[in-house]
């Protein structure tokens, strides 16, 4: 094959991925799921059926190191299905590039990630994020595309959180909303 056409086919080949694809489809932004249902699934691992199990899975996996970083995983997972990412949190963490197998997890590292879980799918915990929908360990040392610093939301423990829209949207929208209720 020629290098032309081997080049081109790469090209073709990575710009179709579905995690490219997703990232450049509706500029960023993802207000809507159903024809990206079937984008990134991973089939290796067996994927838990309630939600309470995906979430309590990716927290425990992603964040175990402290509480309030179980809470601002699982508050990821919650906004992406606040905002249309999915129509569950185990279609939301299925789709995205969150962890959710464990294998052999320490009992009480577990049940803290499940009652973590619990809390925020109730809204008994507040959103220490800021709204993120993105984060990333803070030891990175090539930082993901859509990590940029008007789109950071907070620091907490092992990870770095962001939005999707910068922080004068997300003032100005809060503002909006605040004038709303009164």
């Amino acid at each position: 094959m020629s290098n032309k056409l081997t080049k081109a086919l790469l090209i073709l080949a990575f710009t179709a991925s579905p995690v490219v694809a997703k990232a450049n489809h509706h500029g960023g932004q993802h207000k809507h799921f159903h024809h990206h249902s079937r984008a990134n699934y991973r089939h290796h691992a067996a994927m838990p059926q309630d939600d309470l199990t995906c979430l309590a899975n990716t927290i425990y996996r992603e964040a175990r190191n402290s509480d309030s970083n179980l809470q601002a995983v699982a508050n990821v997972a919650k906004n992406r299905v606040i905002g249309g990412w999915g129509y569950s949190y185990c279609h939301v963490i299925r789709i995205g590039r969150f962890v959710y197998s464990v294998r052999n997890p320490n009992p009480v590292d577990y049940a803290r990630a499940q009652d973590v879980a619990k809390k925020v799918m109730e809204g008994e915990l507040p959103d220490n994020t800021g709204g993120a929908v993105f984060f990333h360990a803070k030891w990175l040392r090539h930082l993901p595309n859509w990590a940029k610093a008007s789109h950071r939301t907070a620091r907490i423990d092992g990870n770095v959180f962001y939005s999707d829209r910068p922080a004068e949207l997300r003032v100005a929208q809060a503002q909006e909303q605040s004038t709303d209720l009164e």
